[in-house]
C-alpha cells in the first residue's frame, strides 16, 4: 500500500517512530526506505499511521468487524485494515496478530489475490487464512 501512495505522490514523511509506535510485541516500527520514501512493512502500523489522518480525504476509520463487512461499505471506496486473523512468528493459535491492508472499490477489495479470495471464500489455513476471522476491521472511508 505504501508504493501505491508513493506512486500518487504521497511520500509518507510523517510514517516515522516520532509519530506511530511499534506493533505490540515488536521492539521496532516496522519501515524501510524505497527510493528514500518511508514505508510501512507491516498493516497494523500503517493503519495506525492512517488514523493520524495524514492524508486529506482519507477519513477517520470505521469499525466494521463482523461477518457482513462488504454490505456495511458497499457504495463507498476507502482502505480497509484487516487485524488478527494469520498467525504470525511468535503468535499463539488464539491469539493472531498478522494483518493486511487493501483497497476497497465500493464493491470488492481490488486487490486480485484479495478479492478472489473473499469472492470465492477461498481459505487455505497456513497458507490463506480467513479475512473475516479478523480481530478488528477498519474501514478509512476515501473522498
Amino acid at each position: 500500500m505504501s508504493v501505491t501512495l508513493h506512486k500518487v505522490g504521497i511520500a509518507m514523511k510523517s510514517f516515522s517512530r516520532k509519530r506511530v509506535r511499534p506493533m505490540p510485541g515488536k521492539p521496532t516500527l516496522g519501515r524501510l526506505l524505497l527510493a528514500g520514501k518511508p514505508t510501512a512493512t507491516r498493516a497494523y502500523e500503517f493503519a495506525e499511521w492512517l488514523k493520524l489522518r495524514p492524508i486529506a480525504g482519507v477519513l477517520a476509520p470505521e469499525n466494521i468487524t463482523g461477518p457482513n463487512l462488504a454490505s456495511k461499505v458497499s457504495g463507498r471506496t476507502g482502505i480497509i485494515f484487516f487485524d488478527g486473523y494469520w498467525l504470525q512468528d511468535g503468535d499463539s493459535p488464539d491469539n493472531l496478530s498478522g494483518g493486511h491492508v487493501d483497497l476497497w472499490n465500493g464493491s470488492k477489495l481490488t486487490g486480485f489475490g484479495s478479492g478472489v479470495r473473499i469472492s470465492w471464500n477461498i481459505v487455505l489455513p497456513g497458507i490463506w487464512w480467513d479475512f473475516r476471522n479478523s480481530k478488528t476491521i477498519l474501514f478509512f472511508p476515501v473522498k
